[in-house]
């Protein structure tokens, strides 16, 4: 069985208020037969509704650990916490109440405001609420920058430790997958720190965040009512230059050497595949894939929605069947600049971890 380890190291500032106190927590598994110079490093990022804690990723760090000859990584990036559910949230209209309570229940709530929830499971109504998740600058959901540092950050400082301990592994092979909004921010470290990854797999990636300019709903069930939890993000009025983060913004006039592979449901509600597909096949050395109903196995893929309802196992063994090795080594500059529309990012690996110096 793989060896699993989990450590906090000191996080990146945060370039929203200067403060260095964060910490990241970043999770990986090495192989229970060692690393050796054929193991490769293989993260793992989540969108919407997962974590580094959820069962699925903790089972496949294990498993692919071993299966793969890969370094497992994860981490607990920035703001991920608001990215789940919510247990605290208000109503959105609550002068809508008068409609929804009767005289004897309106009254029953106004003496004890804790019966609501009670009384509300009681009725068959669909129920618009806001959730209440108490971002502020220092740590919020902001679907970008620091989420992808926080990825690079993880990828560094595992490279960092298993070269400490004087042990081999191929720093030619460095993979990441991602689902959903996991696999935009592959994309966005890709980006920050070019040819991060030699291969890139890519299930269902939005080409922005969705959420910096609409609200995410999430509708669960409370007895017979039906709860529409509404986030409206911080980050929607936080993040400036938001066509910044667009892929085709990033990705202009770069030519990476990473191999990429996407793959996108023809029903996905959050993502033009029209558009997602000829963004993939403009940017070279990539590969899509469209999932139609008829490709639907209730293997790899159970839908051709957003995420194709994936089993992440499966996928991934049928994604490595398209993976090359690299042709050559990419050596890292110890500094390097990125030149984005509106904003330029300085990184510096001087001291190991990367400084990023957006200005």
């Amino acid at each position: 069985m793989a060896e699993q380890h989990s450590i906090n190291i000191a996080a990146h500032r945060n370039i929203y208020t200067g403060m260095s106190d964060r910490e990241l927590r970043i999770d990986f598994s090495t192989p229970q037969n060692g690393v050796n110079y054929n193991t490769g490093l293989l993260i793992f990022v989540p969108g919407f509704g997962a974590n580094i804690d959820s069962k699925v990723y903790k089972k496949m760090r294990e498993v692919f650990a071993d299966t793969y000859n890969m370094v497992t990584i994860q981490c607990n990036y920035f703001g991920s916490a608001f990215m789940q559910s919510a247990d605290q949230f208000k109503l959105k209209e609550p002068q809508g109440l008068q409609k929804i309570l009767t005289k004897d229940e309106l009254e029953t709530v106004a003496k004890d405001s804790s019966a609501l929830l009670k009384v509300l499971a009681e009725k068959n109504i669909l129920l618009p609420v806001l959730a209440d998740i108490k971002e502020s600058a220092e740590e919020f959901n902001d679907m970008s920058y620091m989420q992808a540092i926080d990825i690079i950050s993880a990828i560094e400082a595992v490279r960092i430790i298993l070269r400490e301990n004087e042990l081999t592994f191929d720093a030619n092979r460095i993979i990441g997958y991602g689902h959903s909004h996991g696999a935009y921010l592959l994309h966005l470290s890709n980006r920050l720190v070019p040819n991060l990854f030699s291969f890139l797999v890519d299930n269902s990636a939005w080409m922005e965040p969705v959420y910096l300019s609409s609200n995410r709903v999430l509708y669960r069930k409370m007895g017979k009512a039906t709860l529409a939890i509404e986030f409206d993000y911080f980050a929607k009025k936080m993040i400036k230059n938001k066509q910044n983060l667009n892929l085709e913004t990033l990705y202009n006039n770069f030519r990476g050497k990473t191999q990429i592979l996407s793959f996108q449901g023809d029903e996905d509600n959050l993502v033009d595949y029209q558009t997602k597909k000829r963004f993939v096949e403009g940017i070279g050395n990539s590969a899509f894939i469209l999932v139609k109903k008829g490709d639907v196995d209730n293997i790899k893929y159970k839908s051709n929605g957003h995420g194709l309802n994936a089993d992440f196992l499966e996928l991934f063994y049928f994604a490595l069947e398209f993976e090359r090795p690299r042709e050559k080594t990419i050596e890292r500059k110890t500094k390097h600049r990125v030149d984005l529309e509106n904003l330029s990012v300085e990184v510096d690996f001087t001291h190991g971890l990367p400084v990023f110096d957006f200005k």
